[in-house]
């Protein structure tokens, strides 16, 4: 039986995101992406290879007042992310924009802080395009 739900999952493809438009990315993403692969923000170091994902731990600073100070979260998939909130461990986040905004201690969560409110919108659009 192990096997056969291993099988099935291993047929599974991931759903097309609405956010695309007539199945590419719309400007807005096609500048969020260049951010994203950035070596200024970062979130390739951690969101990488074809799931998005290096499947480490990491501190990425959304400990919050029930977890343990050396908790560790691992790197989500981004990969159908735009179905798959709220965000963070916790489910604390509702959007993106919260991810890379208000929970965004330290730059520990990618180097955000110095992006423009429109640049965290296009980062948004292109992790909601995967």
């Amino acid at each position: 039986v192990a096997e056969a739900i291993d099988d099935y999952f291993q047929q599974l493809r991931p759903m097309r995101s609405p956010h695309l438009v007539q199945g590419q990315l719309s400007p807005a993403a096609e500048r969020g992406k260049k951010l994203f692969f950035s070596e200024t923000v970062g979130c390739a170091d951690c969101h990488k290879g074809a799931l998005y994902t290096d499947l480490k731990f990491h501190d990425v600073g959304t400990i919050g007042k029930f977890d343990q100070p050396v908790d560790r979260f691992d790197t989500p998939s981004l990969i159908e992310v735009w179905r798959s909130g709220p965000y963070l461990h916790d489910g604390r986040a509702t959007t993106l924009r919260d991810i890379f905004t208000t929970f965004q201690r330290d730059d520990k969560h990618g180097v955000t802080s110095h992006l423009t409110p429109k640049q965290i919108d296009d980062l948004a659009e292109y992790v909601l395009s995967l």
